[in-house]
C-alpha cells in the first residue's frame, strides 16, 4: 500500500539550522563483532532465514523485543514527565524517588512481571520469537552520571531501537537516563544481529548537557522508535517537545535518503509519542485521539476508518498503544471496554490482557516491544 502524501526535503539552509550535529556528524555505524567474535568461525554468510525486516505497522509480527520491568526511579522527575506520564505514575514516582520498584512495591513489581510473562505467552503460543534486553548493570547504568544520576528504566524498547527495512538503528533518546536502555539491548541480540542482513547504525550522540528551565535537553539530534509508524516508504514522526525533535527527523531523512519519505507529524506536549495517539492495526484502519494532532490528522487518513479514543484513555490508559499481532490480530489492555468492542466491529480479533502495572509508567504494548522481523504485503 503506498500512503498518500507529498514528500518533503528541507533546503540545505534550513536543515542545518535544526542541528549542526545533523550535517557535521555523518550516521555513525558501530559493530557487534566483540559480542560475536566467539561464533565467527561458524557463523554463516546472512540468509533469508535470519533476515531482519519490518516495512509496515501490520503484517504477521514474528521476531521481537519485549520489555522487562527493570525500574531505577531517578531522585528527580525530570520536568517533561509531568507533561504526559499518567497521575497515578506521577504520584508513585514522587512517593518513591531513588529507589527500585522492586523496593518501592514488591507486589506492583511482581505485578508487572506477571503481566509480561503473560503477554509473551500469547506472543510464543502465536508462534513469535521473543527477545529480552539484559538487565543494564551498575557500570552501563553510570553512563551520563553526571548530568543525571544512575537511573533507568527498561520497560519500553521500542524507544532506543528502530528497525526500518534491514535498517537497525540504535537511537538518541530525549531524556539522559533512558539513554542507558540501548546497552541492555545491545548485548542481548548482538549475536542475532551479526547473523543477520541488518545494516547497523547508531545515530549522532547527543552533547551532554544538563535540564535547561524550559525542561529541553540540547539540539540533539533526538529520536525515539515510539514516534516512528511505518507505511512502507513513507515513514512519518511525532514531535511533541518530549522525545523526537526535528533535528533527529531531520538526520533520520538524509540517512534514509530520497528512496524514503519521512514526514514530521507535530503533537501536543500533553502526550509523550505518536503510538500513544494512534495505532494503525491493518491497512485502512487507525485508533486515534484526535486532540494529539496540532495540525489535524495526517492526510493519509482521510479516508480511512477511524475509532476515536477519549483524550483521558489515550493519556491515563495508553489506549492507542496496542500490539499488532497480524492484520486481523491486536492485543490491548483489559479496562478499555468501549476499544475492545469498536475494534471487533471493524473486523479485528482482539485480545484483551492486564497490563495497568505497566501503563502507569506512560508506555502501553506497542511501547514494551519492538519487531525485528513482521511480514507483510505489500
Amino acid at each position: 500500500m503506498r500512503v498518500k502524501n507529498i514528500r518533503h526535503s528541507p533546503s540545505r539552509r534550513n536543515f542545518c539550522k535544526q542541528s549542526l550535529l545533523t550535517t557535521a556528524v555523518a550516521a555513525t555505524g558501530f559493530s557487534f563483532a566483540n559480542k560475536a567474535q566467539a561464533a565467527q568461525s561458524t557463523t554463516k554468510m546472512p540468509n533469508e532465514e535470519h533476515a531482519v525486516s519490518v516495512h509496515y505497522e501490520w503484517g504477521t509480527l514474528k521476531e521481537v523485543v519485549c520489555g522487562i520491568p527493570n525500574l531505577v526511579i531517578p531522585k528527580k522527575l525530570p520536568d517533561v514527565v509531568y507533561n504526559y506520564a499518567p497521575t497515578e505514575g506521577i504520584k508513585f514516582f514522587e512517593a518513591n524517588l531513588g529507589k527500585t520498584l522492586e523496593e518501592a512495591d514488591p507486589k506492583t513489581f511482581a505485578k508487572a512481571s506477571e503481566q509480561m510473562d503473560t503477554a509473551i505467552t500469547i506472543l510464543k503460543k502465536r508462534g513469535v520469537t521473543v527477545h529480552r534486553p539484559n538487565k543494564v548493570t551498575s557500570d552501563e547504568n553510570a553512563y551520563l552520571s553526571r548530568i543525571f544520576p544512575p537511573s533507568v528504566i527498561q520497560f519500553f524498547p521500542r524507544d532506543p531501537m528502530l528497525v526500518i527495512g534491514n535498517k537497525y538503528i540504535e537511537t538518541e533518546l530525549f531524556i539522559p537516563l533512558r539513554r542507558r536502555e540501548r546497552f541492555g539491548i545491545r548485548s542481548a541480540i548482538a549475536n542475532r544481529l551479526a547473523e543477520s542482513n541488518a545494516q547497523v547504525v547508531s545515530m549522532p550522540v547527543a552533547i551532554p548537557t544538563k535540564e535547561d528551565k524550559d525542561g529541553s535537553w540540547g539540539p540533539g539530534p533526538f529520536l525515539e522508535g515510539g514516534d516512528v509508524f511505518l507505511f512502507g516508504k513513507d515513514i512519518y514522526v511525532g514531535n511533541s517537545g518530549n522525545a523526537s525533535n526535528s533535528a533527529g527527523i531531520a538526520w533520520l531523512r538524509q540517512y534514509l535518503g530520497a528512496e524514503y519519505a519521512v514526514h514530521e507529524i507535530k503533537l501536543t506536549p500533553k502526550f509523550l509519542h505518536l503510538d500513544c495517539c494512534l495505532a494503525t492495526p491493518r491497512p485502512g484502519l487507525a485508533v486515534i485521539c484526535r486532540e494529539a494532532f496540532v495540525d489535524g490528522l495526517p492526510d493519509f487518513l482521510n479516508d480511512w476508518k477511524l475509532i476515536d479514543v477519549p483524550f483521558t484513555d489515550a493519556k491515563e490508559k495508553l489506549a492507542c498503544n496496542g500490539l499488532v499481532i497480524d492484520e486481523k490480530t491486536i492485543m490491548i489492555s483489559t479496562g478499555l471496554d468501549s476499544l475492545a468492542q469498536n475494534l471487533r466491529n471493524a473486523g479485528q480479533e482482539v485480545i484483551e490482557t492486564p497490563f495497568d502495572a505497566i501503563t502507569q509508567y506512560a508506555g502501553g504494548f506497542r511501547c514494551w516491544h519492538h519487531p525485528l522481523v513482521r511480514t507483510s504485503k505489500k
